[in-house]
Parts: C-alpha cells; sequence; structure tokens
C-alpha cells in the first residue's frame, strides 16, 4: 500500500516536469529498460540508445497516463513500442547476454530438467534468436523479470488468451530446438 502511495507522488512529480522525480525514476528502472530493449535489440549500443529515447519521452507521455497499470508496465510499454520501433528501422542482431537464461530454462523444459549440465546455453539463446522480437521480449518479462499474464496483457496490448497462447507456443518452440540439439541419450 505504501509503495502504491509513493507511485502516485512519483507519477505526480512526474507529470509536473520535477527533475528529482526523473531521476528517481531513472534511478529505479533504467537497468530494467536498458535489459527488455537488449533483450528485442541484441545490441549493447542500440539498446542503451533506446534507454536514452524512453526517458526523452517520459515527460511527454507521463501526462497521458491514466494509472490504469503500474508505473513499470507503463514504462516497458514505452520500451517495447521504442524497441520495435528501431528493429523496423535498423535490423541488428548479436547473441543475446546470458543474464537470467536459467529462469527461462526452467519455464521451459521444468525445473527439474532445467540443469545446464543437460545442455548448453548456447542452444536455449540460438532458439530465443528464432523467436520473433516480441515474443522474445515477452518470454523475457514473464520468466525473467516475474511479470504475471496481466501485465503482458497490458504492455501488449492483447488478449489474455493471445499472450497465454504465445507463451506457451514459444515455450514448446525452445523446448523442441533444445532437445533436437541435445546429444543422444541426453533428452529432456
Amino acid at each position: 500500500m505504501e509503495f502504491k502511495w509513493a507511485e502516485q507522488v512519483l507519477i505526480e512529480k512526474l507529470k509536473e516536469n520535477n527533475r528529482i522525480a526523473l531521476q528517481l525514476l531513472w534511478e529505479t528502472y533504467s537497468e530494467n529498460v536498458v535489459n527488455l530493449a537488449f533483450r528485442m535489440v541484441k545490441n549493447r549500443d542500440l539498446a542503451e540508445d533506446i534507454l536514452m529515447d524512453v526517458f526523452v519521452q517520459v515527460p511527454a507521455a507521463i501526462r497521458k497516463f491514466r494509472g490504469e497499470s503500474a508505473l513499470n508496465t507503463w514504462l516497458y510499454r514505452i520500451t517495447v513500442n521504442a524497441s520495435l520501433m528501431k528493429l523496423r528501422t535498423k535490423k541488428r542482431h548479436k547473441e543475446i547476454e546470458q543474464e537470467k537464461i536459467n529462469i527461462i530454462i526452467e519455464e521451459t523444459l521444468g525445473k527439474e530438467k532445467g540443469d545446464t549440465k543437460y545442455f548448453e546455453n548456447r542452444f536455449l539463446e540460438l532458439g530465443l534468436n528464432q523467436l520473433d522480437p516480441e515474443t522474445r521480449s515477452m518470454v523475457w518479462l514473464k520468466d525473467s523479470e516475474d511479470l504475471d499474464v496481466k501485465d503482458l496483457v497490458e504492455i501488449y496490448h492483447l488478449k489474455e488468451g493471445t499472450v497465454k497462447a504465445r507463451l506457451s507456443r514459444a515455450r514448446h518452440y525452445l523446448k523442441n530446438f533444445i532437445q533436437e540439439r541435445l546429444p543422444y541419450g541426453k533428452q529432456a
């Protein structure tokens, strides 16, 4: 309850163009924004450009914020949009970073088989790289950032069933992708 109150005060201060509020928003969310952007564009420099684009947009965009979602959900939506715009203009690809990859592995293969001794992380990376950027970011937000489906519905402006179906198809695809590359006898 206290956090929600503090978030509301932060939103009000952001709407007043308060620099301290913008700095607090930066300190709280910049790392998450750049990580999400990186998951989508797979290029650290481009992700940092997106981070700057997002925070340049905040002062104008906050005026339209209606409070129907959490502030971080709203900020993730701006990040997804900015990342998709960058991807449309620049088709850059780089290997996905290793951070939090085991969480996605566990969600894909199950906790008991998510141990990295059963396969190499590069198979998961390669599989994730085969997904479209929006689905890849959806898997990242759900599994690594621990957002729930309702948050994803708000971020991606999709129906709940669509989000669940895309996550299920992505996990099924990743599981098959990994299993096809495992040495004989180590099927997950």
